[in-house]
């Protein structure tokens, strides 16, 4: 099984002046350093107000915090899209819950409800799961948070210090 891969500044190995070059050059590359970072709506929440209002909400939330780039639009569409569905289902379990709430003496009609509730909690289940991996990826937890610091400060320290990892400290 491979191993996932790793920026120059999250590496331990040692290399050579010019692998660390050539690797410092392709990251340069790779990774974007935009002085305005103008994230838009994809077009994939497009007739999804709930996920327009999320969109708008996270965005204001993360003013001042230079976390995502304009690569990020659809990761974050898709965030927004799958919270807004969640607000959806979790509407529909409230709804179903009541309607159970009502239902004393008809069996088949419990069954169907306790049937419909069980799926939608399900489905809840695994969206939230799916919610938090895509919030920690895009910087929304507080350990991706930390975990995109941690990046940060480590290629910061290799930019003033590019030999300060060789005692250990």
């Amino acid at each position: 099984m491979s191993r996932s891969p790793k920026t120059l500044a999250a590496m331990n190995k040692n290399l050579t002046d010019v692998e660390r070059a050539a690797r410092t050059q392709a990251e340069s590359e790779i990774l974007p350093e935009r002085e305005e970072v103008r994230l838009v709506p994809p077009a994939l929440m497009t007739g999804d107000a709930k996920a327009g209002k999320y969109w708008k909400n996270i965005i204001s939330r993360m003013d001042g915090y230079a976390i995502l780039d304009d690569l990020d639009s659809d990761t974050l569409g898709i965030y927004c899209s799958m919270l807004s569905r969640y607000e959806t289902l979790s509407k529909d379990m409230q709804s179903t819950r009541r309607k159970l709430a009502k239902v004393t003496d008809d069996a088949d009609v419990l069954e169907i409800l306790l049937g419909k509730l069980d799926s939608i909690n399900s489905k809840l289940q695994r969206m939230e799961s799916n919610i938090l991996q895509y919030a920690d990826k895009l910087g929304l937890t507080p350990s991706g948070r930390v975990r995109l610091a941690q990046k940060r400060a480590e290629k910061l320290a290799a930019q003033i210090d590019p030999d300060g990892d060789l005692f250990g400290d």
